[in-house]
């Protein structure tokens, strides 16, 4: 399944690892601590060496296997990229296609409507289940049913 992000390229969710926390669900654990290193840079477009520096000082880590995991990115449609050359060479520099928020939104979306698509409602009791034993979430689905009805009308 995949999701458009952009008008050029969509973000492929291939699988979904319900054991996964957060983005390790879509994308592993490196992947998305990678992903997760260049939206904390803050920096605008991030080489693999940059990444690669971060990244080491909290794990051992080869320079290969961030250029590869930043590769896959890419061709999932997560990173965008483009050509540079510096007193090094030439070389790419990366940037994330989405905003974490955005990210996160249009993942999770996909999920869901993948199990709409093959659940239906079930789907739909599930997760009125889910929220109804938590009174704040149950008044914020509630309000979000509500503002979504006003503006359908």
């Amino acid at each position: 399944m995949s999701v458009a992000l952009t008008g050029r390229r969509q973000y492929k969710v291939s699988r979904y690892n319900l054991e996964g926390e957060q983005f390790e669900g879509f994308l592993g654990p490196l992947g998305a601590e990678v992903l997760e290193t260049i939206w904390g840079s803050g920096e605008g477009p991030v080489t693999v060496r940059q990444v690669y520096e971060e990244l080491r000082k909290r794990t051992k880590i080869a320079y290969t296997t961030v250029m590869s995991t930043m590769d896959r990115l890419y061709d999932k449609g997560v990173l965008d990229r483009k050509v540079e050359r510096g007193k090094g060479g030439v070389f790419f520099v990366y940037w994330p296609k989405l905003g974490k928020k955005r990210f996160e939104e249009s993942a999770v979306k996909t999920v869901v409507s993948s199990l709409f698509k093959n659940f239906g409602s079930t789907v739909t009791n599930a997760l009125v289940e889910e929220v109804a034993s938590n009174k704040e979430d149950l008044e914020a689905l509630q309000k979000q049913i509500d503002k979504l009805t006003s503006e359908k009308k």
